[in-house]
C-alpha cells in the first residue's frame, strides 16, 4: 500500500478525537483486535487488515439500514392491508406483483450475505453474485417506481407516515438503499483481493 494510504485509518482516528466525534466504537474494537502476527507484520500488513475491517464494517452498515426499511415497510403492510397503488385497494397488478417478489428476493439475498460475511474467509463469487442480484432488483424497483409505481410508492409512503408516524414515510425500502448494499458489497471484495 501507498505511505498515504497505509496511514489513513489512524489519521482519521486521530482527526476524530481532535474533532469530539471519535469513529465508530465497534470498528475500533475490531482494529483493536487485529492478530498479533498482523501487527507484527509491519504497517502495510495492519493497514491491509484494517480495509478489509472497515469495508465489511460499513457493508453490515448497509444491511442494517436496508433490513430496517424492509421491516418498516412490512410492519406497516401488516397495519394496513389495503394500502395499495392509490393509497386504496391492495396492489395487484403486473408491476406490484414484480415489485412484492423482488422485497422477497431482497431478503433471500441479504440472509444469503449475512450467512456469507458471518464465515471466515467469505466466498467472493457468493460475494459477487449477492452484488449482481441485489443491483439488478434495485435496477427493476427503480423502474417500477419510475413507471407505473412512481405515484403508488409515493402514495403508500405518505399513508406509512400516517399509520406509522414520522419515521413510516421515510422507511419505504429504497432502490438507493439496495444498490449501496451491492456498492459496499463491491468495496469489501476490492479489499479481500489486496
Amino acid at each position: 500500500m501507498e505511505g498515504s494510504t497505509t496511514w489513513a485509518f489512524w489519521t482519521a482516528w486521530f482527526q476524530g478525537f481532535l474533532d469530539g466525534k471519535p469513529l465508530d466504537w465497534e470498528l475500533q474494537r475490531r482494529v483493536a483486535l487485529i492478530e498479533d502476527a498482523v501487527w507484527e507484520a509491519g504497517p502495510e500488513a495492519v493497514a491491509k487488515e484494517i480495509e478489509r475491517i472497515r469495508t465489511k464494517f460499513e457493508l453490515e452498515q448497509e444491511v442494517a439500514t436496508l433490513k430496517e426499511q424492509l421491516s418498516a415497510q412490512q410492519q406497516a403492510l401488516a397495519r394496513n392491508p389495503q394500502i395499495g397503488d392509490n393509497g386504496g385497494p391492495p396492489m395487484d397488478g403486473p408491476n406490484a406483483k414484480a415489485f412484492k417478489k423482488d422485497l422477497v428476493l431482497i431478503w433471500s439475498d441479504i440472509e444469503e450475505l449475512e450467512t456469507e460475511l458471518a464465515k471466515p474467509e467469505p466466498s467472493p463469487s457468493v460475494l459477487k453474485r449477492v452484488a449482481q442480484s441485489l443491483s439488478e432488483i434495485a435496477l427493476r424497483i427503480a423502474a417500477y417506481c419510475g413507471a407505473t409505481m412512481d405515484v403508488s410508492v409515493k402514495a403508500a409512503a405518505k399513508a406509512f407516515g400516517a399509520t406509522m408516524g414520522p419515521v413510516g414515510a421515510t422507511e419505504i425500502v429504497k432502490p438507493g438503499s439496495i444498490d449501496a448494499v451491492a456498492k459496499a458489497i463491491g468495496k469489501f471484495l476490492t479489499s479481500l483481493a489486496h
